[in-house]
């Protein structure tokens, strides 16, 4: 495969990955004119889901940096 089809291909991919965006889009749009208090609902969830699920991986990464402090200072003395 010389570069000129290599070039192409990538195109084709690109221009498939934008019709995918776009179909996904407008598939969003037509749910949130059809139902806008669901798609509100569903925006209120998502966010307070995201920060819950922000706020345990921060905690969870907060454990496990001090659980390997203290074995590193155990591991010192």
């Amino acid at each position: 495969m010389n570069r000129l089809e290599l070039l192409g291909r990538r195109r084709e991919v690109l221009v498939l990955s934008a019709r995918l965006q776009r179909a996904n889009i407008e598939t969003r749009l037509d749910r949130l004119q059809a139902h806008p208090e669901r798609a509100l609902f569903d925006f209120a969830i998502h966010q307070l889901f995201g920060r819950a699920m922000r706020g345990a991986l921060l905690t969870a990464v907060a454990n496990i940096v001090m659980k390997g402090r203290r074995r590193a200072r155990s591991r010192a003395e």
